[in-house]
């Protein structure tokens, strides 16, 4: 089964009460479709986490993580980032942080300044825990690993990239250093493709299908998927990360192996769950409230060990 990387919950400590505890912070990259508009919504609403939901909801997370069978590295939130001048609780989030390929970790290029010091400190103590060398993109090469699907299957890889907070510079780079035998950009409105998208991979280790929202992702991008010949199930904006109106649930945001699917809840969408079933996907979930307010959920939280 797959290693994983996750970062543990950011400790309370003087006058900082926990993660997020005083808000989410209101992110956006170069291009339009590069707001979060999770934590818009959240600002909006003026949404606090409940400490003591946000922390059951991260220990059944890691529960079930385990109990499907990963082996999971639990890296401790970093110190520096946890200080009441210097904030950063998106960090939990390691999946935008870089991705670790045989002996290097490619550390991301953050479109979004305000998160650069997060690739910046993970660099480092995972370079360090794991005797990686660090890859550097260029500094016009912008890359987010939300915005990454890099697919093992038993016979080929293959390498889908957002365009949101990244751009074809930065995924061009590390495409040089995976060398996917697909490789597939994608223009779409969420700001990490993973907030509209996720693969599916069956019991033999084969990528089969995506499950996406059409409408969030452009016309040209749908003709791509549509060329790589995997069944494609649709799933409603709500699945997704929602609208204007109503905030989405990211029920599409999943951690994904052979045969397994986990995420925060069923899918709204009909027949979702009858497909995953008929396709014998394990679908397991555990909620996680307060996470869909800063934009993320299973994927997010979560970072593959490529060997």
């Amino acid at each position: 089964m797959n290693e994983i990387i996750i970062i543990d919950l950011p400790k309370p400590h003087g006058e900082v009460g926990g993660c997020w505890y005083n808000g989410y912070p209101v992110h956006k990259g170069t291009t339009k479709t590069s707001l979060n508009y999770a934590t818009l919504y959240a600002d909006q609403k003026k949404i606090i986490p409940d400490q003591a939901v946000i922390k059951k909801d991260y220990k059944n997370f890691i529960n079930l993580i385990k109990k499907t069978g990963f082996k999971l590295h639990i890296l401790p939130f970093p110190k520096e980032l946890n200080q009441q001048n210097c904030l950063h609780h998106d960090a939990v989030f390691i999946r935008d942080a870089g991705l670790m390929y045989k002996d290097y970790w490619i550390k991301a290029n953050f479109s979004v300044s305000d998160r650069k010091i997060e690739a910046d400190i993970h660099a480092k103590y995972i370079s360090k825990k794991f005797n990686k060398k660090i890859i550097k993109l260029p500094a016009d090469a912008y890359i987010e690993f939300g915005e990454v699907f890099f697919i093992h299957t038993k016979n080929e890889t293959f390498y889908l990239g957002g365009l949101s907070r990244s751009n074809k510079k930065g995924h061009d780079f590390v495409r040089k250093i995976l060398n996917p035998d697909h490789y597939c950009l994608i223009k779409s409105s969420g700001y990490h493709l993973d907030t509209v998208l996720s693969p599916v991979i069956n019991k033999s280790g084969e990528l089969i299908a995506f499950i996406l929202n059409k409408e969030n992702i452009s016309e040209n991008g749908f003709k791509k998927i549509k060329k790589l010949n995997k069944k494609i199930i649709l799933i409603k904006k709500q699945d997704s990360f929602g609208d204007n109106n109503r905030l989405g649930d990211y029920t599409v945001n999943a951690l994904t192996a052979p045969g397994i699917f986990l995420n925060c809840g069923k899918f709204s969408t009909l027949n979702v769950e009858e497909k995953l079933k008929k396709m014998e996907i394990k679908h397991q979930y555990s909620p996680l409230t307060y996470f869909r307010f800063a934009g993320g959920s299973f994927h997010c939280l979560t970072n593959e060990i490529y060997k």
